[in-house]
């Protein structure tokens, strides 16, 4: 049986390089992609990688979440890994996070959205690369507005390892974010 485990260390929430500064990409790059994230088969890990799984991109455009800046963070427990779904505009293939909560407390739905109090739909939580269109590369940083990010190459690994165990687009796997698994090794 198949599952993803996101191994969160807990200094990926320190990711201002000036804590009084306010959030920008000049600021919210410090302790980054230094989580895991891992596909075991039987609890034995074959693929593992580093990623970047606390919400950093709290800026611009994308709204902070309601209760913390980085609040839109899929917070520690279970979710849902459904594969391979259409990538918008994403680059590569990618994978959609549900059936979870964030750590503001908001239900990330079986769509990898929330639903507002207004009835709409907003964000979408997924596993994607940190690819820029704009550079024709990956970016230095990950920018995670609540998604699990990889690199390229990783996410081009992951998915490698996904179809050799017959993964077909939107098969569900099980995942479960852990925090401070210190002592551990995959």
């Amino acid at each position: 049986m198949l599952k993803i485990e996101v191994w969160r260390n807990r200094q990926s929430y320190n990711y201002k390089a000036d804590p009084a500064a306010p959030d920008s990409f000049g600021n919210n790059w410090k302790n980054n992609s230094i989580d895991l994230i891992l596909l075991l088969k039987d609890g034995k890990p074959i693929f593992q990688a580093n990623a970047q799984t606390v919400a950093n991109y709290c800026f611009g455009g994308m709204s902070p979440g309601d209760k913390l800046a980085h609040g839109d963070t899929v917070a520690e427990g279970k979710f849902t890994v459904r594969c391979f779904v259409e990538p918008r505009a994403f680059h590569g293939e990618i994978h959609a996070i549900t059936s979870t909560t964030d750590l503001d407390g908001q239900r990330i739905d079986r769509n990898a959205m929330q639903v507002s109090d207004g009835g709409f739909q907003n964000g979408r939580w997924l596993i994607h690369d940190r690819f820029s269109k704009k550079l024709g590369r990956d970016t230095n940083y990950a920018w995670s507005a609540g998604c699990f990010i990889l690199s390229s190459p990783d996410l081009e690994r992951l998915n490698t390892t996904l179809k050799n165990e017959g993964v077909k687009p939107g098969d569900e796997i099980p995942g479960e974010v852990i925090e401070d698994f210190y002592g551990r090794e995959a």
